[in-house]
């Protein structure tokens, strides 16, 4: 019975094994680098940040290529499932490439289409590619705190000559779970005014953030849009 079971197992992880190289690439195509046929790659570079899957029911791929039989899913992730992203890969796209198979002199033809841009993710105890559409990236805050300055601002050191109107929004790490919001104005007809806001969570990992009085669009890490119940806190910002 035991010997029986030994085979079995050995049998399984022997499978196991032959099914993993089937969809390796340095198995399938003449050149690869990180699992990707390097002849498909423009670009990579480490990112090593989190990010949430924004879609349920999304392809975790071994081979980062759409079009192709020897690239297999690896397993569904469900929508707000946290990833680890190591890396993001650029990969071309809209055009048709020719990818030499290994040890032979045929090729197999792929398309990725628009689906150009994936990252290299950790997944559990799996590591595959997905599409950067289906991830938002968590933007990391290094520093206690992050300034903003509004586009119309007009920085007296720099300009004496038109009427001084400056405006600024500072981001304060209270704790691990808090940050701050203080921002400052000051026009040269209305005089000073002041907002603060308090928020759970890393706000800056966000795309949007709505609360009583405010809304904040982030469209990168160097720029903002607010808009606000105080007129003057209303506009583009810029990181400085």
């Amino acid at each position: 019975m035991i010997r029986l079971l030994i085979k079995a197992l050995t049998l399984f992880l022997v499978s196991l094994t032959s099914h993993a190289n089937l969809y390796n690439c340095k198995n399938i195509y003449e050149s690869c680098f990180e699992n990707i046929p390097k002849d498909i790659i423009t670009y990579h570079q480490e990112v090593n940040s989190h990010g949430i899957v924004n879609k349920n029911n999304i392809n975790l791929r071994d081979i980062p290529l759409i079009s192709s039989k020897n690239s297999e899913v690896l397993k569904k992730i469900k929508k707000n499932d946290k990833v680890l992203i190591k890396k993001v890969f650029f990969l071309k796209p809209n055009v048709s490439v020719r990818l030499r198979l290994l040890n032979s002199d045929k090729v197999e033809i792929v398309n990725n289409y628009r689906f150009g841009k994936w990252y290299l993710v950790s997944h559990g105890d799996i590591e595959g590619f997905i599409f950067s559409d289906f991830i938002s990236v968590e933007k990391k805050i290094n520093k206690k705190f992050v300034r903003y300055r509004h586009i119309d601002s007009v920085d007296w050191r720099k300009n004496k000559v038109d009427p001084q109107k400056n405006i600024e929004l500072v981001f304060k790490k209270q704790n691990d779970n808090a940050y701050i919001l203080q921002g400052y104005a000051w026009h040269y007809l209305n005089g000073f005014s002041e907002i603060n806001y308090t928020f759970q969570n890393n706000i800056l990992s966000r795309e949007k953030i709505i609360k009583d009085g405010i809304k904040i669009f982030l469209f990168d890490e160097n720029e903002i849009f607010v808009e606000s119940d105080i007129d003057i806190f209303t506009g583009i910002y810029k990181k400085y």
